[in-house]
């Protein structure tokens, strides 16, 4: 009888497991093709299955929902990136590592959405327990996916690496939000007089991120 309630408990815990699950499952998938601002805490809750007063049993506000759903995908990327990394012991050119980090970010269009919104809009509405925490996991991924861009990169001195992943992050944004405006934007770039202001996000991500790699500690005479 008595290890009735720890069993209990794991059962517990498990379920409370899987219904966050069901909630970030159901949050990606209203967030496809749509803007954030658009998605509602109760179309989540019907995703998943659940009433909507259930979310906030796991999540405080819509953008803590978020922010974890940042670090599920961000924590997947990093996972690929490092299974590519690790595949060789070869050292890479800024072009070569270039393209693997933007061939395997361009392709998480969610993910780069989700980055683009991450300062401005996902982090202004949570607790200070839950921005510590955020914080300390993304330190965490990028520190580790860091150290090993450290042995693949020649120019990269220890701490380099994770600073470059900050760096990359900003451009991220800044290219992601240049590359998808408005559709009246859009419109008026289509046009020739305006298209010198078009950005290609692919193209222009994987040569902002080699000309970063680049520059980020030139070597001296």
């Amino acid at each position: 009888m008595a290890d009735a309630p720890p069993r209990r408990r794991a059962r517990a815990d498990a379920d409370k497991e899987s219904r966050r699950r069901d909630l970030l499952r159901a949050a990606a998938a209203a967030f496809v093709g749509r803007s954030y601002a658009s998605v509602t805490v109760a179309e989540i809750a019907r995703g998943a299955g659940l009433a909507k007063g259930t979310v906030y049993l796991y999540f405080e506000t819509k953008e803590e929902l978020f922010l974890q759903l940042v670090l599920d995908q961000l924590g997947d990327w990093l996972d690929e990136v490092e299974r590519e990394l690790t595949a060789e012991t070869a050292l890479l050119s800024a072009e070569a590592l270039a393209r693997l980090l933007a061939r395997t970010l361009v392709r998480r269009e969610q993910l780069t959405r989700l980055l683009a919104i991450l300062h401005a809009v996902l982090e202004q509405n949570i607790p200070a327990a839950v921005a510590r925490a955020f914080k300390r996991e993304l330190l965490v991924r990028t520190s580790r996916a860091g150290a090993l861009l450290e042995r693949r990169f020649l120019d990269f001195e220890p701490g380099d690496g994770a600073r470059f992943l900050l760096h990359l992050h900003a451009a991220t944004i800044g290219l992601h939000q240049m590359a998808h405006p408005s559709p009246e934007i859009a419109a008026l770039l289509a046009g020739p007089e305006l298209s010198p202001l078009r950005i290609d996000f692919p193209q222009a991500l994987q040569a902002h991120t080699a000309a970063l790699l680049r520059g980020f500690r030139p070597r001296g005479p």
